[in-house]
């Protein structure tokens, strides 16, 4: 595998807000189950059954349909997880060059971006997850966390009940849901 270097990726890569999904008629076999899946997590009666839901639809969301992309994806997260960003950067580059309509690389960089305080680079990013797959409960997740540290309590309280909707036990989202309401709109009396 070639990584790129700076000047030659930044010719060649996706950059955030220039890639548009390839619109289809026909939502694929896959598209189908992650909808189904995402239906049924919305509804979710227990933790128990939503990660169990939330398992299937991270491991069909991980899916990219390309072995090269699956392996600079995989380790763009060995990247991060040695904090070493520059790197993860250049291979989520290289998988959104190969693969631009697969969401978890363009939500992969979303999250280098907001590790290294580059918010407007991971909110264009989560933009483009989002244009892919709106109900995306991780990037909605981001969303919430991003605006949370730009200091815009009402988008970041609308983020997290978009979470909520989806995913009504993803992490700490019915904390973070309670705080900003009292902050944002007040104490009952």
């Amino acid at each position: 595998m070639t990584i790129l270097p700076p000047d030659v990726r930044a010719q060649t890569s996706a950059t955030p807000g220039e890639t548009e999904p390839a619109q289809t008629s026909e939502l694929s076999e896959q598209a189908k189950t992650i909808e189904s899946l995402l239906d049924r997590l919305s509804k979710a009666e227990s933790k128990r059954e939503a990660k169990s839901l939330e398992r299937q639809v991270v491991t069909a969301w991980n899916a990219s349909g390309s072995d090269t992309v699956d392996l600079l994806v995989a380790r763009a997260g060995g990247a991060i997880t040695a904090k070493d960003f520059g790197v993860a950067l250049q291979y989520l580059d290289t998988a959104i060059a190969i693969e631009p309509d697969f969401a978890e690389a363009w939500n992969m960089r979303a999250t280098v971006y907001y590790l290294i305080d580059e918010y407007e680079l991971s909110l264009a990013d989560i933009r483009q997850v989002l244009a892919r797959q709106p109900r995306h409960f991780g990037a909605l997740s981001g969303l919430g966390l991003i605006f949370r540290q730009l200091d815009e309590p009402e988008k970041a309280l609308q983020a997290y009940r978009q979470v909520e909707a989806v995913h009504p036990y993803f992490g700490t989202v019915r904390e973070s849901i309670e705080k900003l309401e009292k902050e944002v709109e007040g104490k009952a009396i």
